[in-house]
């Protein structure tokens, strides 16, 4: 199976690291600039807790058809250039390649559907913590690992390829039957937190000490908004995210919508705040807090750009 991983920052240099290191020579990391100078000069570093290591390939390249047409491309790019990808990327598949994003955010199926109406897309939804901390250098952050696929389009027996390959290069992968629902309760918690991290410019911990109350009705906006579009999230779903806020992050952690903003950088606001009003207003959902929220995070989005 060729690979294509469209990205190599913190996920998508990771996974093709972790690939390529347990002997899957097969894939394609495609990544540019400095990061893609550095990597050509010194291979690609990876700094995983204590460990550390670094791979040397011909396969990491800013050039989309280098070994196309691939079986499988997976978008580890931000949510802003998927459309930008997607039209990259048209040249070098077929109607079989097996379509599949880590990006923040929900609704990529029906996005991918818009540009590859043919071709099968696999849901995905990933738990990791890395950056770039230097061109060709990315650090992983403590033992926090976890993908989950799935898919009512691609066969059985391909999912499975793809579950044994990952595992196979030590990436911890799930098949889901459930897997939107996966990628909603993921949301949910990012979606909530980058939206009111960014828009108090505070810390997570900051959020819950001094904003809870509001933090609860953007929470429940979110899975009003699922509800409508039959994904099956609770109150339950909304405690367990004030929970882990509480319980498993730091207090002053933040986010990385939150680091755009302070950065001057464009950010994922579209698709972690402006997508739920949008489908608000599509779907009858009130949605009146986030839409607050999103007047005020859109302008300073469109003054960092």
């Amino acid at each position: 199976m060729k690979i294509a991983i469209i990205g190599a920052g913190g996920v998508g240099g990771y996974l093709g690291a972790k690939l390529v290191k347990n002997g899957f020579t097969d894939v394609t990391i495609i990544t540019r600039g400095k990061h893609l100078e550095a990597i050509k000069e010194n291979g690609l570093t990876i700094q995983d807790e204590d460990k550390k290591f670094n791979i040397k390939t011909f396969h990491i390249t800013d050039d989309f058809n280098q070994n196309a047409p691939y079986d499988l491309v997976i978008f580890t790019i931000k949510s802003y250039d998927f459309n930008e990808t997607c039209e990259k990327i048209k040249d070098s598949i077929t109607q079989k390649t097996i379509l599949m994003t880590t990006a923040n955010g929900v609704g990529y199926k029906e996005k991918f559907k818009t540009y590859f109406p043919k071709n099968p897309v696999c849901e995905s939804c990933i738990y990791i913590l890395s950056n770039i901390r230097k061109p060709g250098v990315i650090k992983k952050y403590g033992g926090v690992f976890q993908l989950f696929i799935g898919s009512d389009e691609v066969h059985p027996k391909t999912l499975e390829k793809i579950y044994h390959i990952f595992n196979n290069a030590g990436l911890k992968t799930k098949i889901s039957k459930k897997i939107t629902l996966k990628c909603w309760r993921k949301f949910l918690f990012i979606s909530a937190f980058a939206t009111m991290t960014s828009f108090y410019n505070a810390s997570m911990g900051e959020i819950i000490k001094e904003h809870e109350e509001e933090l609860k009705e953007v929470l429940q906006e979110i899975i009003a908004l699922a509800n409508k579009k039959g994904i099956e999230l609770t109150e339950k779903n909304l405690q367990e995210a004030i929970f882990q806020a509480k319980n498993n992050v730091p207090f002053n952690a933040t986010t990385s919508m939150l680091l755009d903003f302070r950065n001057k950088h464009k950010s994922e606001v579209d698709a972690l705040t402006g997508y739920i009003c949008i489908e608000g207003d599509k779907l009858g959902v009130k949605v009146e807090r986030m839409k607050s929220l999103y007047k005020w995070l859109i302008i300073k989005d469109i003054e960092n750009s």
